[in-house]
């Protein structure tokens, strides 16, 4: 339990979360919940929209954390593979479906629709910051990039 003194709820307010387009272009992400708007959390949340027809996020995994998604609405196209890229596999998420990917299991999303705009809520379970995910991204021939850094 936390201690009794730390027992303080907080709200963060949409009009106090701003607008990410740096950190998994071309999606529009806000970082509601993180280590910048809560005194020591154990999760990192926001949520993703993606414009009509926004093309895939770069090809990544999350190697200290696991993920879950709530689609608000549209369709999502998932793909997404083994920490050694085996096994790939594709699905379209739709409004109403829950998603679970666990630490290590690469995968990148785009709008299923060249129409209708797209939205889902995630949460990095069980840390604090987008920094402490330790993202790693990967180039179209398997090679990692240094990892991501959480916008300021």
């Amino acid at each position: 339990m936390v201690p009794f003194d730390k027992q303080q709820v907080t709200v963060v307010r949409q009009s106090k979360i701003g607008t990410d387009t740096t950190y998994e272009p071309p999606l529009r992400i806000g970082f509601g919940i993180s280590d910048k708007t809560v005194d020591s959390p154990n999760a990192t949340m926001g949520r993703t929209i993606l414009v009509p027809g926004a093309g895939p996020n770069p090809t990544h995994y999350h190697a200290s954390n696991d993920v879950v998604w709530y689609i608000l609405y549209g369709k999502i196209k998932l793909w997404y593979a083994r920490s050694d890229a085996s096994d790939r596999k594709e699905v379209i998420l739709e409004g109403g479906d829950f998603a679970y990917v666990p630490a290590g299991a690469i995968h990148v999303i785009a709008n299923a629709s060249q129409t209708e705009e797209a939205s889902l809520i995630f949460c990095y379970i069980g840390v604090p910051s987008t920094d402490a995910a330790e993202t790693v991204w990967l180039t179209e021939d398997g090679t990692r990039r240094l990892p991501a850094k959480e916008p300021a």
